[in-house]
Parts: C-alpha cells; structure tokens; sequence
C-alpha cells in the first residue's frame, strides 16, 4: 500500500510476497501483558508504523457492514464514532479532515473508511505498512481478518497474576474474580478459541516471559511472522517513549530501562500465600493451560479452588467496592493484591 492509496483510504493492500507485505497487523491480548512495550519494539522498523491505540474499531465493526458499502448516513456515522472516542485525541488528527476525505469517497466500505486515520499516520512518517496495537481486540479477530484479509495478529501473553498485580498497581479497573469479564481471562479464552478455528494461522502467540528473557530470538520471531527482516535498531526501543500518550507515560516508567528477566513471575515476590491462593482460585485453569506453575499445584487445592473461586466471583461486586473503600480508610494496605 503505498502513501497515496493509505490517504485515499483504498483497501487494496499491496501484498508482494510472504516476505514483503504491506498487510495490517494487530498486537491484541490484555493489558499489562507487555504491548506497550511490543508496540516500541516493532515502530522501529524501517516499515512499520503503529498508532497510538485506537478502540474505535470494536464498535464500528458491531455498527456497520463488514462488507457492504456505506450510506452517507452511515459514513458520518463511522466518523462520529472515530472523533467521540476518548482517546481520539492521542492520534493527532483533525476529525474534519476525516469527513472531508471520508464524504469524497465513493461508495466507500467500512475498512475505506478506517484506512484514512491509518493512512495519515503512514505518509507522516513515511512508513508503508501500519499495525495497531489495542489490546481488547482479542475480541473481535474475525471481523479484523474480515476488514483485512491475509491480517496478522499478535497475541501476546502474560502470567495472569503478574497482570493482576499491575493492574491493580496502575488503578485499572478489573479483577481476578471478574470470572470471565476478567481482561486476561477474557483474552486467553479467546485466544484457546482461535487457536481451532481458521484464523489460527494467523495468529502468533508470543510469550512476555520470552519476549523479556529472550529479547532479541522473540523479536526476530516474531519480524518473521510478519514477512519483515529483523533490523538491530528495533532493540532500541527506550527512545521511542514519545509514542506513548503523556498522560501514560507514568504507568509505562520500565520502557525507560532495559529489558530484564526481572518482570518475569513479579508474584512470587509481591504476593503473600493468602493473596496467591486468591488470585490461582480464580486463575488456576487459564494459568495451567497456558503452562504457568501454580505455587497451590497439589490434588488437595483442586476442590478449594473450585469452591472459593465460586465465592469470589459471586461476592465481586461487593469485593469491588469494598476493597478500595479499606484501603482508603487504611484497614487494608494498599498493597494487598486482591
């Protein structure tokens, strides 16, 4: 796809060969698993660019045709829906020049539409190929690999405590006895789902644990998924912290070090057994299948898991609130990761 057809907003993506494609990608898992971090990784290759998160996409594709063309109606509302989204300040752009250039198409479809964001940002930094990096869309693979044929995906995986603890360290929303509303559970049910279907060889699963043990045989792995040489400069990523909205940066304060092995299992040295146990009750089959020891591994813990995290998940909305309400009136440390 070259700079004109991305601002013209064409879905004709030029794919060459396996090993020079212009096709989209999408890093996608959950949050705190480390794609911040992949995101800055990759924007350093020579032809990959990658936005700032985007979100728009997980409603418009629920909105709208995947396939057929759009009324002028529904044109304006792809735009409404792009410039309300909050964080549509962070891509820099003049929502009316996205209607200008959206109302001059013709008889555009949803992804014609989508491309022109993405297609401002490529002839900015003179970049060929776009990727996009908003983690939730873990949900929405089919209608991505609808939009984009030939797409690649990124899934990248974390242990789910770890998650836990740093979303619960950065005051995001979400617990481990959200049960299935749980953003990692969430993101690795849809991940064992789409590992059976026909966009599995599509998707590349990728490891934090990996990516910060063994950084450079990851990145390589993964610039091989993607059909692109590997390039030294991708290694250096603490200089691309400019990409990362400002209001962020304070959550994102390792990307200024090096990577280390250090990230990997924060648990065993952040969580007490009580807070262990809480976390795998809820965790335990999700962190097995995904190959993640748990510290309660015996037969015994099998029928307490299933009891308690029973428990938890009925009292979450209870717990939620509570929670927060003893650590701010000091009857629990803020520190307690549950």
């Amino acid at each position: 796809m070259n700079i004109a057809e991305a601002l013209a907003g064409s879905t004709q993506f030029n794919v060459r060969t396996p090993e020079a494609s212009d096709v989209p990608f999408f890093i996608v898992g959950a949050g705190r698993s480390g794609t911040t971090l992949l995101r800055l990784v990759l924007a350093g290759h020579s032809r990959l660019h990658i936005p700032p998160e985007t979100w728009f996409l997980e409603t418009l594709v629920r909105k709208f045709s995947l396939t057929e063309p759009l009324t002028p109606a529904e044109v304006e509302g792809v735009v409404l829906t792009m410039g309300a989204g909050h964080r549509w300040p962070d891509m820099d752009i003049d929502i009316e020049e996205i209607r200008r250039l959206a109302h001059e198409l013709d008889r555009p479809k949803l992804v014609d539409v989508i491309n022109i964001p993405y297609g401002m940002h490529l002839a900015r930094v003179g970049k060929p190929r776009f990727g996009d990096k908003t983690p939730c869309y873990i949900d929405i693979l089919p209608e991505l690999a609808t939009l984009y044929p030939g797409a690649k995906f990124i899934h990248l995986i974390r242990d789910g405590r770890d998650v836990a603890i740093s979303l619960i360290d950065a005051k995001w929303a979400g617990r481990c006895y959200d049960g299935r509303k749980f953003s990692w559970t969430r993101a690795i049910r849809f991940g064992l789902k789409y590992r059976k279907s026909h966009l599995a060889a599509q998707i590349l699963e990728v490891k934090y644990e990996d990516l910060v043990s063994n950084f450079e045989p990851t990145v390589r792995r993964i610039c091989e998924f993607l059909g692109e040489g590997f390039e030294s400069t991708m290694l250096e990523f603490k200089g691309r912290m400019e990409l990362v909205p400002e209001r962020e940066q304070h959550i994102h304060q390792k990307l200024q070090r090096p990577v280390s092995p250090d990230a990997i299992a924060a648990w065993r040295r952040k969580l007490s057994g009580f807070e262990c146990f809480i976390l795998e009750s809820c965790l335990h089959r999700d962190l097995t299948t995904m190959g993640y020891p748990l510290r309660f591994s015996g037969l015994i813990w099998r029928p307490l898991f299933i009891l308690s995290g029973g428990i938890l998940r009925i009292l979450a909305p209870v717990l939620k609130r509570a929670i927060p309400y003893l650590k701010r009136h000091r009857y629990l440390s803020k520190q307690v990761y549950i």
